[in-house]
């Protein structure tokens, strides 16, 4: 019912049902495909500023929150955050490395906060596979551990994994881990640019294949009565009597990053408003910058019609991936999905 009455009217109403909090850029690993423009520029939000602005949102209908950075525990009022919006009603959501999820924290999570899901970034189904890509000796049997706790304390955990050329050899285990651990497992894609155009994290892309072996994994998993989901860029599917696009952007939901920028998603970097001088009410309401995403994401679905999605080798299309690349191109997006420089892999593949 939600899906094919309740949703398409709140996009109808056009009303900010969903709202993404980037809190930090900071994080405790060093994930070498990581995304975020750690370099980004900006005056970080107060406490007091994110008090307004969730009670703003309170007052707009919003219902879904989700926490996330860089590592979101890692931000000095992450507590303060998670306990208001637990006050007032918003389905939270955290998205974190687990690195600080120890017991302490996992119950105090569990207690202020007491979020709806708590999603965790796993990068491989052995301590090699995992630390090679966080760079953080050590950080997968910490993960472990913390899964662990959280899920004594009583949080509801899945874990996301980012299918790589350094992981792909580990589905399979990485499925037996999770069944092992009583715990879903979700997979994203494709390894994207960096949000500045930086197109190193694509010498690690995975082989197409590799996304053919998830689904399968997937669909072994999937009770006979669920619904087909199986590979996420982030985004929801398209529903109801909307024109068919490749992605939610632009409709019901926004990205806020830790300058207080509001994005049409986390990807794609350009504000439709400040948060240091408008409300957030007033950015939903009268930027343009929504509708423009929307209608890309439009002319994207029109221009791959008839076509099997396909970007970077992962079944899907992501129009901040496409814009991306050709920032880091030089706008010729072609490039980033040709052959990679013999001298970039050899470094990579060292590190």
């Amino acid at each position: 019912m939600y899906q094919q009455v309740i949703l398409p009217k709140i996009r109808q109403q056009r009303i900010l049902h969903d709202v993404s909090l980037e809190l930090t850029y900071g994080c405790n690993l060093d994930c070498f495909y990581c995304y975020n423009d750690r370099d980004k520029p900006g005056q970080l939000l107060s406490l007091a500023q994110y008090e307004v602005l969730l009670q703003d949102l309170a007052g707009m209908q919003t219902l879904y929150l989700m926490l996330t950075g860089g590592e979101p525990m890692l931000h000095p009022h992450f507590f303060e955050i998670g306990s208001l919006a637990r006050e007032l009603g918003f389905v939270t959501r955290v998205r974190t490395n687990g690195h600080n999820l120890g017991p302490r924290n996992a119950q105090r999570l569990a207690r202020e906060v007491d979020p709806y899901v708590v999603e965790l970034s796993l990068h491989g189904a052995s301590a090699a596979t995992h630390d090679r890509q966080t760079r953080v000796p050590g950080s997968f049997e910490r993960l472990l551990r913390n899964i662990g706790h959280a899920t004594a304390a009583g949080l509801r955990c899945i874990l996301v994994c980012t299918p790589t050329a350094w992981n792909e050899h580990e589905i399979d285990e990485m499925f037996d881990l999770c069944d092992a651990l009583a715990v879903q497992l979700r997979f994203q894609g494709p390894v994207a640019p960096r949000d500045n155009g930086d197109l190193e994290p694509l010498v690690i892309q995975p082989a197409t294949q590799v996304w053919e072996k998830i689904e399968k994994g997937l669909a072994a998993r999937r009770p006979a009565t669920a619904p087909t989901e199986a590979i996420s860029s982030g985004d929801g599917a398209d529903i109801g009597s909307e024109p068919p696009a490749t992605c939610s952007v632009g409709v019901a939901g926004v990205d806020i990053d830790p300058y207080g920028n509001v994005q049409a998603c986390m990807h794609l970097q350009r504000s439709a408003g400040n948060l240091h001088e408008q409300s957030i009410a007033r950015i939903w309401n009268n930027s343009p910058l929504f509708l423009e995403a929307r209608a890309r994401a439009i002319d994207a679905a029109e221009r791959l019609q008839g076509q099997p999605l396909n970007q970077l080798g992962a079944p899907l299309h992501c129009i901040a991936v496409e814009e991306n690349c050709n920032k880091g191109c030089g706008g010729n997006a072609n490039r980033a999905t040709g052959n990679k420089s013999p001298e970039l892999i050899r470094a990579v593949n060292l590190k």
